[in-house]
């Protein structure tokens, strides 16, 4: 009775672990196979009261160490930078601060960004508003980083 016991919190643990290394594998079967076996193992100490004690301190005992090693081991393997975006930006920065009070025609569509000509200088840009027609005449209202904000000139 206690061989099963302890196996069955061995395959809990297993599987839960298995379903953390590999995420979505088979929908959750690790996780439910895991906390189902974890359950009968408890179960079964429990029902065998002169076990119980000795099974849930072992069991809380195992799960914070396992759970300490696996921490350590993703920590390591530098897991979690695969799971988490980061937050690099590798678009090369231009100073478009020279840009401010300027007038272009639109390339293409903006709605609200599109393309928009300076002189044969083709940027990025962004609306301040509504959406802006190919070919129309805009004049740069805000610049800053690397963000270009332009509006429809009157009388196009």
């Amino acid at each position: 009775m206690q061989v099963l016991v302890v196996v069955l919190a061995l395959v809990g643990v297993v599987a839960i672990f298995l379903e953390l290394l590999m995420p979505g594998w088979d929908s959750y079967v690790g996780v439910f196979v895991g906390v189902i076996a974890f359950a009968v193992a408890a179960g079964i100490a429990v029902f065998a009261l002169d076990w119980a004690v000795y099974f849930i301190g072992a069991s809380v005992l195992l799960m914070v160490l396992a759970g300490y090693g696996f921490y350590l081991f993703l920590r390591k393997r530098q897991f979690h930078s695969t799971m988490i975006l980061s937050d690099v930006d590798d678009a090369p920065r231009v100073d478009v601060s020279g840009f401010l009070g300027k007038e272009g025609k639109t390339v293409t569509l903006l709605r609200p960004s599109g393309d928009v000509d300076f002189n044969g200088v083709r940027m990025t840009a962004s609306s301040d508003g509504p959406f802006i027609e190919k070919g129309i005449k805009v004049r740069v209202t805000e610049a800053q980083s690397n963000r270009i904000i332009v509006s429809a000139v009157e009388g196009n």
